[in-house]
């Protein structure tokens, strides 16, 4: 993928998941050559996303940071199957940070939580 190419992928990426985050606080854009940083917060949450590109070597590299769990997630290649594995994740953990779930069969003093 060509550099102009890259960049066009990466604002894409950057525009749609901008959409799906719109409750989140957008972190500053970082680029530096071949590497951009992402970052998304809501409340103690964090979504990061390093997309690099070299020849041959392009990769996307997104974290899910949240008080109770981390997921990282890498994937090699910048096309369409990536975009939509991306989007995907972000969309369920978005989803699953702005709605938890919630136990509906838990009674209260029964040592399982409130």
């Amino acid at each position: 993928m060509e550099r102009h190419a890259f960049k066009e992928w990466a604002s894409s990426i950057e525009a749609t998941v901008d959409k799906k985050l719109s409750k989140w606080l957008k972190g500053p854009r970082i680029e530096n050559g071949e590497a951009i940083h992402y970052g998304w917060q809501y409340e103690q949450t964090h979504m990061l996303l390093d997309i690099f590109w070299e020849d041959g070597k392009e990769t996307v590299s997104f974290t899910y940071v949240s008080p109770r769990t981390t997921q990282r997630f890498t994937w090699h290649g910048l096309d369409a199957n990536v975009e939509d594995r991306i989007m995907d994740r972000v969309g369920n953990l978005a989803m699953s940070t702005l709605h938890p779930y919630q136990d509906q069969h838990r009674r209260k003093g029964d040592g399982q939580g409130s």
